[in-house]
């Protein structure tokens, strides 16, 4: 999934804290599967991939809020 590949900077790693379990755990298996398959030098069999309509952005409303709450203690910093 798209989500499982950003780079995890400060907001990331807290949007990654706030993830409901399942979900955390859903994504640190496809994390330890492509680094399995990646060592192996294999490929991932294709009815394993992730199809276009499957790949939801998981991560991307709680990096919202990091992103929301952050800037908005900036602003409260500056004052």
């Amino acid at each position: 999934m798209r989500d499982d590949t950003l780079y995890e900077d400060a907001d990331v790693s807290e949007a990654l804290k706030r993830l409901p379990p399942k979900v955390y755990d859903d994504r640190a298996f496809r994390i330890k599967r492509a680094l399995d398959v990646t060592s192996r030098q294999q490929i991932l069999p294709k009815e394993q991939w992730t199809k276009y309509e499957e790949d939801v952005r998981y991560l991307e409303p709680y990096l919202k809020e990091v992103v929301r709450e952050r800037k908005e203690r900036e602003e409260w910093d500056k004052k």
